[in-house]
């Protein structure tokens, strides 16, 4: 397991304190794997096209991908439901983004973008998948994070453990907003100053058709119908 600087590693020693992993059901697919908690929460994370499996005996090792995608699941199936949520809703209705002038995305979110264009502002956009959308090339990514006052973070840099780079090639001014289905929610992750928001979601309690789209390798729009949109800023 890597050093307590890594933020998921934290928030799995906080979670485990909880509700130990040892009582977690997982689910996994090809685009997502769910955490069941035993009170019948569900916290999901993206797999990124890595292909995962059970931990063994020797439980989490947070040095492989792998696992780090089975531990960012089930720290959302505890810590997400204990967290004081602010609201719901889409980031774009809540983030004024006109304020502010250097919009770096990492991890390309299609609806935000569209929303962005329309209202006259040009997000640098950045993606492991070069192939699957309209992304700037990976060897501009740090010049544009070092010019960045906002950055929209996908949450799968905690699960591929690209995050703690990111965060240390931002200016201490930017606002980073954490978003997707796979965002923590939990109080540890604004420990770090310039996370300013947190956009995640929750599913209802013992929802088996979410656990069964996610078995039979639904993204996000398969399963989206089924979880509630919600946030938290830092305060």
């Amino acid at each position: 397991m890597k050093t307590n600087s890594d933020i998921l590693c934290q928030l799995f020693v906080k979670a485990d304190n909880i509700f130990p992993i040892s009582n977690t059901r997982f689910t996994i697919g090809e685009k997502y794997v769910a955490a069941l908690g035993m009170n019948g929460q569900i916290g999901v994370c993206a797999t990124l096209g890595k292909k995962i499996w059970q931990a063994g005996d020797t439980g989490i090792d947070l040095s492989q991908q792998e696992h780090r995608v089975l531990a960012n699941a089930y720290v959302n199936s505890v810590l997400n439901y204990k967290s004081a949520i602010d609201g719901s809703g889409d980031i774009f209705e809540v983030v004024e983004f006109r304020r502010y002038n250097h919009i770096v995305m990492i991890g390309y979110f299609g609806s935000l973008v569209q929303k962005l264009l329309n209202i006259g502002i040009k997000p640098f956009t950045f993606d492991l998948d070069q192939h699957e959308a309209p992304v700037l090339p990976m060897e501009l990514q740090q010049e544009h994070l070092y010019l960045a006052d906002c950055v929209i973070l996908t949450s799968t840099s905690l699960s591929n453990a690209t995050f703690e780079g990111i965060i240390s090639s931002i200016p201490k001014s930017c606002s980073v907003f954490m978003l997707g289905p796979s965002t923590p929610l939990d109080d540890l992750m604004f420990t770090i100053p310039q996370v300013k928001g947190l956009f995640g979601s929750i599913f209802p309690l013992h929802h088996h058709e979410t656990l069964n789209l996610i078995a039979q390798g639904n993204g996000t729009r398969g399963f989206m119908h089924n979880m509630a949109k919600v946030y938290r800023l830092n305060p």
